[in-house]
Formats: C-alpha cells, sequence, structure tokens
C-alpha cells in the first residue's frame, strides 16, 4: 500500500490520508517501497502524526487499530501497544463502542468523509468531534478507515454552542420566510439554499443545490443574465437592489421575483461570492398589467385609449425634438363611424358595441404592425403612422379603409352596411402640442363628414381659421336668443287659384352684433349639432304664433291667415315636445287649424319610431304637418299612408328645371302633385323665381307657391305692410 498524502485539514484538523495499514506503530506500509522512499523511516511518520494537535487513529474493515498517535493514546488514556489490534469494544463502553463502530462502517462503505459530534458518557460537559473518511489502496478500494478526534469544553464548548445555536436559528428562520435565500460562491455556484428556494426549483432539498448554478434550474436567457449580474457585484462590490426579474423556468412557466443580491464577504473583508434573497411578485405584476391594460385600453374592442394613443403621440413629439434628431413624418387619421347612432337606435347598444368591435379588426387589417389604432371613445377611432415617406402614405391608408368597410357586417344575423369619415393631420405643419395634432385630425374628419360622409380630407390651415371662426360662432349662438338677436323673417306662400297671400313661412335670422345678418344654413346645423335647435325652434313657433295671431285680428280674411313652422328632428324626438306646442298655442290664443308644422322628408324617415306618436297627438289636435324638399329624401312612399300628412312641397330643384319649350322636365313635377291629389294633399311649390314657372305650376292644377318671384322673406313690419295692400302677389 502506498501513503497518498502526509495530511489534509478540515474543520482545523490535519488529517492523515496514508493508505495501507500495520498491526504494530509505525510500519504503517510493509514492504512499500514508496512509502519507505517517501518517509525513509517509520519513526519519522510517527513523529510526524504525534505532533499533530488532533487525535488520529487507523482502522479495517473489521474496526481493529492499525494505527494511533500519541495524542490518541492520551485521550483513550492507554498505551499504543494496548490499542493496536483492538476493538472499540475492548476500549470503551459498550454503549460507546456501539456508536463509534457504526459510524466507522458508515464511512467504510460510503466512501466519503463526514464529520460527527458526541456527548460521550463520563465525558459531561465536553463535546468530542470525529472525522471520518475512507483509505484507498492503489485501486481505488476502501481498505481502512482514518479518523481525528479533537475535544471543546469550558468556554470553548460554550462558544461553539452559542455559535451552533445562532446557525440552527438562523436556518429556521430562513428556512420558514416564504422568499428566495442563497448563497453563491465567486463562480456563481450555490453554497446554500432555503428550503422555499428548494421547492422553488422542485429539488427535495437545499442540499441538492449544492454546487449547481442557475443554469441548472432556468432558461439560458434569464441564467446568463443571473451570471453577468453577480460577477459584476463580485467585481465592484456595489449590490443590485430591488431589481425585478422575470424568471423563465426550463418549462417555460413564468415568474416575476423582485431580487436584492450583495457582496458576501470573509472575516478580513474579501468578497468571496454573493448573497441574495428574492420575493415572488409574480401575482403584484399581474395585478399591475392587469390595471395597466385597463387604464391604457378599451374593454370593448381591447384596442388602446385615448390615454395610450396620447402616450405615443407624445412620445413621437419628444423624439422629434431631441439635439441632433433626424427628420422624420408621421400622420393622426381621426374616424368617425357614420350613421352609427341608427345602429343602436334600430338594434339597440349590444349590436352597437358587435359592430364596433368588427370595424375596430377591419381597421386593423389596414395597418402596419407598427402604427397605433385607438378607439378613443363613442364610435371614434384614431390611428397614428409612423414614419411615412409622405402625404401619399397617409391618404392610401385612408383609402385602403374606406375599401376594407364596402363589405357588409354581420350583426347578429343582420347585414350592416357601414362607412367611415376620415380626417388626416400631418407632422410637416410644424405641430407645437400632439393635442393640436389630434385636433386638427378632428377638424378634418368633421370636413369629410360635412363634405357627405365616406370620405377623407387631409387638413389645411384654412380648416382651422374655419373651425375657430365655427366655434365663436356656436359661443355666440348660445346668447343669441336671450340677447334678443334672432329675429323671425316671413316668406308669403299664395294660392295659385287665387294670387292672393294664404300664409306665411316662419323663417328665422340671426342679427349678429359684428358680423351681420346671419342666415340659416351657417347657424341652423352648429345649432342641431349642440342641441340648441330645440330652445331656438319653441321660441321661434311661440313668435309666429304671436304675431300670425295679431295679424288674424287685424287682417281677418276667410280663410284664416295660416303659419308655417319648420320642426326639427331634435324637437320631434323630446319627450314633451306635443306638450310645447299645445302650451305655445294655448298662451298666444292661436288655432291648432292654423299652424302647419314642416319637416324634411329625411328628418321624418329618421324619426319613423320617435316621431309617430307626436305626429299623431298633434294631428289630434288639428295641427297640420307638411313634408318639405319632398322628392329629395327616402324613394319609400309608404310613410305617406302611414302618417297623417297635409302637404307636400315640391323641392326647389324640380322646379327650377320646369320650362315650357321642355315638356319633359315637368314630370316629376307633374307626378308629385298627381300623387298629392290622389292622397287627397294639397302641394306647395318652393323656389318659384320666373312667370314662366308659376304658368307651369298652375297649368299643372299646384295648389300654392312660394318663391323669390312672388316675395323674398320680409320682417315683420314689411309683411304686415304686404298684407295691408291686400293685392295679387302676381
Amino acid at each position: 500500500m502506498s501513503l497518498k498524502s502526509v495530511a489534509s485539514t478540515h474543520h482545523g484538523a490535519a488529517v492523515p490520508a496514508e493508505s495501507g495499514g500495520s498491526t504494530g506503530g509505525p510500519s504503517v506500509g510493509q514492504g512499500s517501497t514508496e512509502t519507505g522512499e517517501f518517509f525513509q523511516a517509520a519513526d519519522d511518520y510517527r513523529a510526524l502524526a504525534d505532533i499533530l494537535p488532533q487525535a488520529i487513529c487507523r482502522k479495517d474493515e473489521d474496526g481493529r487499530y492499525l494505527f494511533v498517535n500519541q495524542r490518541y493514546c492520551a485521550w483513550v488514556g492507554r498505551a499504543s501497544g494496548e490499542i493496536i489490534g483492538k476493538t472499540d469494544f475492548d476500549l470503551f463502553a459498550h454503549e460507546v463502542a456501539q456508536i463509534l463502530c457504526e459510524d466507522d462502517r458508515r464511512a467504510f462503505e460510503g466512501g466519503e468523509s463526514f464529520p460527527t459530534k458526541y456527548e460521550l458518557p463520563g465525558r459531561e460537559g465536553v463535546l468530542t468531534h470525529v472525522l471520518r473518511g475512507p483509505v484507498r489502496d492503489d485501486v481505488g478500494h476502501t481498505s481502512a478507515v482514518y479518523a481525528v478526534v479533537w475535544e471543546e469544553s469550558g468556554d470553548k464548548l460554550q462558544k461553539h454552542l452559542d455559535l451552533e445555536q445562532e446557525i440552527f436559528l438562523l436556518r429556521a428562520l430562513m428556512d420558514t420566510i416564504p422568499d428566495s435565500i442563497y448563497f453563491k460562491d465567486r463562480d456563481s455556484r450555490f453554497s446554500w439554499i432555503n428550503r422555499y428556494t428548494a421547492a422553488k426549483f422542485g429539488i427535495v432539498g437545499p442540499a441538492e443545490a449544492d454546487g449547481k448554478t442557475d443554469f441548472d434550474f432556468f432558461t439560458v436567457e434569464h441564467a446568463g443574465q443571473a451570471f453577468r449580474d453577480e460577477q459584476e457585484i463580485i467585481r465592484t462590490g456595489r449590490p443590485l437592489v430591488n431589481l425585478e426579474e422575470k424568471e423563465t423556468l426550463p418549462d417555460g412557466h413564468i415568474k416575476w421575483a423582485s431580487t436584492t443580491k450583495m457582496p458576501l464577504r470573509d472575516a478580513g473583508g474579501r468578497i468571496i461570492g454573493t448573497f441574495g434573497i428574492s420575493r415572488d411578485i409574480t401575482e403584484k405584476k399581474h395585478f399591475e398589467d392587469q390595471l395597466a391594460h385597463q387604464a391604457f385600453y378599451d374593454p370593448l374592442t381591447q384596442l388602446p385609449n385615448r390615454a395610450l394613443f396620447h402616450d405615443r403621440l407624445d412620445h413621437l413629439f419628444r423624439r422629434g425634438r431631441r439635439k441632433g434628431a433626424k427628420p422624420f413624418l408621421f400622420s393622426v387619421i381621426y374616424l368617425d363611424l357614420d350613421r352609427f347612432k341608427g345602429v343602436n337606435d334600430s338594434l339597440g347598444h349590444a349590436a352597437g358595441d358587435d359592430l364596433l368591435v368588427q370595424f375596430g379588426r377591419r381597421l386593423e387589417t389596414c395597418l402596419r404592425p407598427g402604427d397605433t389604432l385607438a378607439r378613443v371613445g363613442g364610435d371614434e377611432f384614431t390611428v397614428l403612422l409612423e414614419d411615412i415617406a409622405s402625404e401619399a402614405d397617409a391618404t392610401t391608408v385612408a383609402e385602403r379603409i374606406h375599401r376594407a368597410l364596402t363589405p357588409p357586417f354581420n350583426v347578429n344575423g343582420t347585414e350592416i352596411f357601414s362607412s367611415a369619415s376620415v380626417g388626416i393631420a400631418l407632422s410637416s405643419t410644424g405641430y407645437k402640442q400632439p393635442q393640436d395634432m389630434l385636433r386638427d385630425a378632428d377638424t378634418a374628419m368633421y370636413r369629410a363628414k360635412a363634405n357627405g360622409r365616406s370620405r377623407h380630407e387631409v387638413f389645411d390651415s384654412d380648416m382651422h381659421q374655419r373651425a375657430v371662426s365655427l366655434l365663436q360662432l356656436e359661443t355666440d349662438l348660445r346668447r343669441a336668443v336671450e340677447r334678443g338677436e334672432c329675429r323671425v323673417y316671413y316668406q308669403p306662400i299664395v294660392d295659385l287659384a287665387t294670387r292672393r297671400l294664404s300664409a306665411f313661412e316662419a323663417l328665422i335670422r340671426w342679427q349678429h352684433p359684428t358680423r351681420g345678418m346671419v342666415m340659416p344654413d351657417l347657424f341652423i346645423p352648429i345649432a342641431e349639432e349642440t342641441g340648441l335647435i330645440s330652445s331656438i325652434g319653441l321660441w321661434v313657433l311661440r313668435e309666429a304664433c304671436t304675431q300670425t295671431r295679431k295679424w288674424q285680428r287685424r287682417f281677418p280674411q276667410d280663410p284664416p291667415l295660416r303659419i308655417c313652422v319648420n320642426m326639427s328632428t331634435r324637437q320631434l324626438a323630446q319627450i314633451d315636445f306635443v306638450d310645447q306646442v299645445r302650451r305655445t298655442l294655448e298662451e298666444t290664443d292661436f288655432d291648432p287649424k292654423d299652424l302647419t308644422l314642416e319637416m324634411t322628408e329625411s328628418a321624418l324617415m329618421h324619426n319613423l319610431k320617435t316621431g309617430a306618436a307626436a305626429i299623431q297627438k298633434l294631428h289630434e289636435m288639428s295641427v297640420k304637418l307638411d313634408i318639405d324638399d319632398f322628392g329629395t329624401g327616402y324613394s319609400s312612399l309608404a310613410y305617406l299612408q302611414t302618417f297623417p300628412v297635409d302637404t307636400l312641397k315640391i323641392d326647389r330643384s324640380f322646379v327650377a328645371r320646369m320650362k315650357r319649350d321642355e315638356p319633359g322636365q315637368t314630370e316629376i313635377v307633374r307626378a308629385i302633385i298627381g300623387l298629392a291629389h290622389n292622397l287627397g294633399m294639397e302641394v306647395t311649390a318652393e323656389g318659384v323665381e320666373t312667370a314662366e314657372q308659376i304658368e307651369a305650376l298652375q297649368a299643372l292644377n299646384c295648389t300654392r307657391a312660394q318663391g323669390y318671384f312672388l316675395s323674398y322673406p320680409l320682417p315683420a313690419e314689411a309683411a304686415e305692410a304686404l298684407l295691408a295692400r291686400d293685392l295679387p302677389l302676381f
């Protein structure tokens, strides 16, 4: 047997790792040339073992002593000659010998070194440490067991026990903390982990992680980043505090952790590794993600909302302001779903929501992956096109959107055809603030809607001026009635058989303090959109009834003078509209039979459901109903039999095309007059501007006419003068 090494150190103990055995003293490797060459003499080996402060022995497979040093003899209390060849049963009490022999056997069979501690009988107050390990021959077989023994007692023992207690409490504490706690060496190998970490890694116990790295438990990406972080800590000594990490396990499972890592130093202050603590924040991150999604995404369409769109638009503005930033072009597109209210009113809000979701999906197919589509409210959507080459790129997207909306949408089995009005604003305009660009895209969208819907408009500076002007006009309009700026003008309606005035149509004018006379075609759409039309319309009705009643008393005629007042869509939709009309008639002492409410064909068709009951109640009050601009709206004529219509007013566009030398142009007018007479209705022709038209209308048996040829709309004083003359108007 050859001697492998003289000694190795463990727990402060010098451990002889010699091979081979001897039944007597120093002749450790009898007949061994290697041993002889190494020690020169057996006495040198014994002398070396004898100067060690620990007790050392070597035993064979049967537990018989092969070698002991002087310290071991002193510990047992016998000379070496009384120990060599004996077993522990010859030297100790049976109970002690049994324990020592079992641990010797474990070292012999296990093939690994391990420490043990004993409180032996008869040695109270003394803690005995024994380090055992195998002794192997030249071919690696275990031929003997060595043991190194040392004791602690008194203060030294107490310190040891106190230290063990502290270690026990510390480990107990760390094993009960629901966080990962771990220590690593300079190569980022685990040297200790707590039980929570072991459970997280899916291993039996903490010891199973010894010597392993993050690469054994995580994906390469995460483990690689952890290694780089720890090596930086070891290099700089700077800790990593509260780092939020996404931990990806090999099976793809993802967890989030808040991690703090510190340098691990020895007693001399040298960095010997790292230690860290990681808290699972997966639920917290999921909750934060949920809150972020709720804050920045529309719950219906799952598209970005106004807040997120503003954030991304603001990012582009900041990017453009960076020093040395390369110029780039981007665009904001503002979209509004045309006639969406009709879907909600006819099919219900659930159907409207379904349409909005499908609308959003179609818009997504028209965009590049890097573009942003958002729902900013109601039926309004916005698109942010980044890094485009020119205005043509933005208009191409708009055209693509129009094409994508051409096929019908299937909403609960109902086919719905829809379109969008699109406004475009380009960053080349030189905006300073994101909200200005969004505002101008919105302005361009409203221009597209005003120009006929299902189209797109690119914003220009003139649009902004018009928008500002209209906004100011709206502000002024809100105060126009209370300031007494509104006027009612009266346009005569002439009976074509008698050529005399039979009624007036009440038309509103606005005497603006700075703009002068503002015509209805400019401010009525604003009043409709803002809802001011209801109060303005009621004011016109009251003024017209009051004035007409005065004229009826002053200029009595048979039948009495009538007044025609326009009625808006919003008014008809009001729950109390009929009560307002009744109250106005009572307060002005005006006979309902002398009042005619006019409504356009298109407005009536948009209010078939909501307006039917109101129209019927007005009819029961004897109030008449005229259909204005007949022939320019819906082609369906079924409503003429459904609603109590008294008069059809032929639109001026048909009257303007009537000429004696082109009789074919009068056929539409002839058809309308014939239809009205067959249904028991009267007919009024609008926009009469020539004597030729008057003659043609008389020849077709048209009932009444109005237009500039007969009279312009007149202020009340001029209309009264006309009544006073009581002359034929043509």
